[in-house]
């Protein structure tokens, strides 16, 4: 089978390949009880609700778009497809079509399922980030390549991993819907543990938005809002924490940037 050619495009083009690319991909009916779930999916959590919409309209309509499979022995690794093979599953159909693609490592395969959830915009923050960390901590990969291949800025990329530097219930807050990334951020401008989790829960009971969530945490710093507006930018912009201080008499200050070696 011929290397694919795609990763880093996107798994647009695996899903849907071209004429032209047709000679680096098969299309198969395969039993379900050959196909295996990624182990390292990043998506953990598949809503019981989404998954019987899906499976009604398969079985109204069919399967549009083939699942995305690694031949592993005589059994298929999922690459892209999980939901669609568990709406199957469901339906108790005994095949699935898929399209069989060569991925030649595990951090082929862990770069497929990570683009194939980004690009479908269905993947939680949380989800995201320990998809990242895996591929920096188990596959060796850096910041700078993780960008690349997943079409996102390094920044993007940095400002999400930090996410995982949230204490566990904000985490778990964020896995169930509770808080956006947004908010969560500005969670993080909070310099303890015990004060991200008391303004967690003030943002719940109190409902905040964004923009209140980010102006709350600004009013309780002693930084003026103009350097709170840059130092907010500058954060956003490098993936980091930053911080500004400002002596109010001689008006000379200083930037700090933390950083962790292994965003590197």
């Amino acid at each position: 089978m011929a290397k694919n050619k795609n990763l880093g495009q996107g798994l647009g083009a695996l899903l849907t390949p071209t004429k032209s690319s047709l000679e680096d991909f098969s299309q198969s009916s395969i039993l379900i009880s050959k196909i295996k779930p990624n182990p390292n999916q990043p998506r953990k959590s598949f809503e019981d609700k989404s998954l019987k919409q899906l499976a009604q309209s398969i079985e109204e309509k069919g399967l549009i778009t083939p699942i995305t499979v690694k031949q592993d022995d005589n059994k298929y690794v999922i690459v892209a497809g999980e939901r669609r093979y568990r709406a199957h599953k469901l339906l108790k159909k005994k095949r699935i079509l898929a399209y069989v693609i060569d991925a030649e490592s595990n951090k082929d395969l862990m770069y497929m399922a990570l683009i194939e959830n980004i690009q479908r915009e269905d993947l939680n923050p949380i989800e995201e980030a320990k998809g990242y960390r895996y591929l920096q901590d188990n596959l060796k990969s850096s910041i700078t390549e993780i960008a690349k291949t997943v079409g996102k800025s390094r920044p993007a990329v940095s400002n999400t991993l930090r996410l995982l530097k949230l204490p566990s219930q904000i985490q778990d807050s964020i896995l169930k819907g509770e808080i956006n990334a947004g908010q969560a951020r500005a969670i993080l401008q909070n310099k303890t543990t015990q004060g991200m989790i008391q303004f967690w829960k003030k943002l719940l009971k109190e409902k905040m938005s964004v923009r209140r969530t980010e102006s709350l945490v600004n009013k309780n710093k002693k930084t003026s809002p103009q350097l709170q507006s840059i130092q907010s930018s500058l954060s956003r912009l490098i993936g980091e924490k930053v911080s500004i201080k400002q002596n109010n008499k001689t008006k000379k200050g200083f930037i700090k940037i933390s950083f962790d070696k292994k965003n590197s």
